[in-house]
């Protein structure tokens, strides 16, 4: 491709956005052109996220003005849902909020707390998560809304043996994340390294926001428990289901489902999220306990790259008919 393709970043310094812009710096058919921050317009995108090299210069957000290939809406949950369906219009959209996860908008008052104001979108946006949907519905839309991080990392381990009839029950989902998930301008104290360090906790323990988007793809329901980590970044699943397979099942099913998916793979010992970290990948492990009839999973992470900004590259890359993993690690960043 001789000429690159454009993109915009709206909210290009929190840390979905701004990982957005890192991963966009190496893509080889697509180029950052348009960051915008409302708070820091005018400023080079380097001073506000020093460890960017771009030369970007950050521009307040202007829908009516902007011109692009594809744009990555990164701005809290409600934002997209208005300005969304006037820039598919004009261009691809990426939505990385939760404003179009959901095809049932009449549950956003229950768990979001407000009343969708596009219900009636038509077509409705597809769901990005390209290994568990058909990937055809991506290519195909002009809008994509990306999943949450939990519903990510929770689903890849599940639906393949919800598909394969390997499971009983209600799942039991324990999940672990870094405080980045929280995003960058949180000023709560719980999230103050102060706080968080040398601590570890549940919280939202009943009625967590991801419940229906999980559920939504899973087909049941699931019992979900996040917990905040003292770490920066990273997303660990604990998934405990009843079922009658075995360990070898489980795998199998695994394998075969994932067998030509390179952001997925399964190993033999408990995967970490340091081994994930900076990378587009899912890394997965199976155990079984016979004596109480329990297959458990364990589904890791980033929550900023596959959890969101790596996954939001990957779904541009098939809207816009490009290589699926271009500009995406497969490998992470150690020590």
């Amino acid at each position: 491709m001789e000429t690159r393709l454009t993109a915009t970043v709206v909210g290009a310094t929190g840390y979905t956005g701004a990982e957005v812009c890192r991963l966009l710096s190496n893509h080889p058919f697509v180029e950052l052109t348009v960051a915008t921050s409302e708070r820091q317009a005018g400023t080079p995108l380097f001073a506000a996220c020093p460890w960017l090299t771009s030369e970007v210069v950050l521009s307040r957000f202007d829908p009516e003005l902007l011109t692009a290939d594809v744009v990555f809406l990164c701005q809290a949950n409600g934002m997209a849902m208005k300005v969304a369906p006037a820039l598919s219009k004009r261009m691809k959209v990426v939505d990385l909020s939760a404003d179009f996860r959901l095809k049932d908008t009449t549950l956003y008052p229950e768990w979001y707390g407000f009343e969708h104001t596009s219900p009636g979108l038509s077509p409705w946006p597809a769901y990005g998560l390209p290994e568990l949907v058909d990937r055809g519905s991506i290519t195909a839309a002009q809008i994509v809304a990306n999943p949450g991080c939990y519903v990510t990392a929770s689903l890849l381990a599940l639906v393949p043996l919800m598909k394969g009839g390997l499971v009983s029950g209600v799942p039991v989902i324990d999940a672990k994340s870094g405080v980045s998930g929280a995003g960058r301008s949180r000023s709560e104290t719980e999230y103050l390294l102060g706080e968080l360090h040398g601590s570890f906790k549940a919280y939202k323990t009943t009625g967590h926001r991801h419940i229906p988007e999980i559920e939504q793809l899973f087909g049941g329901p699931v019992r979900f428990t996040p917990h905040l980590l003292p770490v920066s970044r990273g997303i660990c699943a604990t998934i405990h289901v009843a079922s009658s397979a075995s360990k070898g099942a489980v795998y199998d099913c695994w394998t075969r489902f994932y067998a030509d998916e390179p952001f997925v793979r399964t190993q033999g010992a408990p995967p970490s999220t340091k081994q994930v970290h900076g990378s587009n990948t899912c890394a997965l492990y199976a155990d079984f306990d016979e004596r109480t009839g329990h297959a458990v999973l364990v589904s890791v992470i980033d929550n900023l790259v596959k959890g969101a900004a790596g996954q939001a590259v990957q779904n541009m890359n098939l809207m816009l008919g490009l290589p699926e993993v271009a500009g995406l690690p497969t490998d992470g960043v150690w020590p």
